[in-house]
């Protein structure tokens, strides 16, 4: 009976350190988590095009590798919210960002500027949809 009863209590504490353990690898995602991403997406994606434009290898990949982990956080925050139609925008922007870093491994800037160019119709889509400047001049996410 001790030992039935001490694997019961072995088995609810795994059980509780398992859903302890998930539930602290998802991130709560605030507004002000998703502002910071913005800011950094928008001065990431502005170095990516001039790398690119410029046919810097070596800055082009930092900065698209860094746009793949922007974007997936993007994905993240509205996946969070369960938005499906915004994680599928940013679900797009990690793609063309990952495109641009196969393109230049490639060395095809063209290719690069074009996956680049697209990349950033994904940021031009969400902001109409899911984003409201404020009188300030900041963007907010719409209510």
């Amino acid at each position: 009976m001790t030992l039935v009863r001490s694997m019961m209590f072995l088995a609810a504490a795994v059980l509780a350190c398992a859903v302890t353990m998930t539930a602290q690898g998802q991130k709560q995602w605030t507004d002000e988590d998703y502002d910071k991403v913005m800011k950094e997406v928008g001065a990431t994606v502005g170095a990516l095009r001039k790398a690119v434009d410029g046919q810097n290898a070596e800055l082009a990949k930092t900065n698209a590798s860094k746009m793949v982990a922007l974007f997936t956080d993007v994905r993240a925050f509205w996946t969070a919210r369960n938005v499906k139609e915004a994680s599928a925008i940013a679900d797009s922007a990690v793609t063309h960002a990952k495109a641009v870093e196969g393109a230049v491994d490639a060395k095809d800037f063209s290719k690069a500027a074009e996956h680049a160019k697209t990349m950033q119709g994904a940021c031009a889509e969400c902001h109409k949809q899911y984003r409201d400047k404020a009188p300030d001049g900041s963007w907010r996410i719409k209510p």
